[in-house]
């Protein structure tokens, strides 16, 4: 994992954020690095996996929806490359099957759109103090074969 001193000597975690929105992505971005975290962000999951840098992250957020590749099939691309960071899904259109699929693949939670900057925060705040991925999930184990 990655994280760098902020001018005040504090951790900077890396935060991956990748949604095909524009408005959503900067807001993010905007967001985080107001609150201390080094935000890395993309305009697709495609462009997130092809850059080597990303393997270093502490934690990613994700959007579901996404033309390339969906949120959970990012997930479980970038796990095997050897990622092992904590993850967050934000999606439009969240049902308890969509719930239980991004959980079962190693999301540690699930955010509806839109959102407030509240539970994103409080999630990255708890998630970037986990020591592994699936640390932070609260439904249960994580299963392997997730089918995504």
């Amino acid at each position: 994992m990655s994280t760098s001193l902020s001018e005040s000597g504090e951790k900077r975690y890396k935060v991956l954020v990748t949604d095909d929105e524009a408005s959503v992505r900067r807001s993010l971005q905007l967001l985080l690095h107001a609150k201390g975290y080094e935000p890395h962000s993309y305009t697709s999951a495609s462009a997130l996996l092809a850059d080597p840098g990303a393997l270093s992250a502490d934690c990613m957020i994700a959007d579901y929806s996404m033309p390339d590749l969906d949120g959970l099939s990012l997930l479980t691309a970038i796990r095997a490359r050897g990622w092992n960071g904590s993850a967050i899904l934000i999606t439009a259109s969240c049902t308890k099957g969509l719930e239980s699929r991004a959980h079962a693949c190693g999301y540690a939670q699930v955010i509806q759109k839109p959102f407030i900057r509240g539970p994103i925060l409080e999630a990255l705040s708890r998630l970037c103090g986990c020591a592994k991925a699936g640390d932070c999930v609260e439904s249960g184990d994580i299963v392997p074969d997730c089918g995504c």
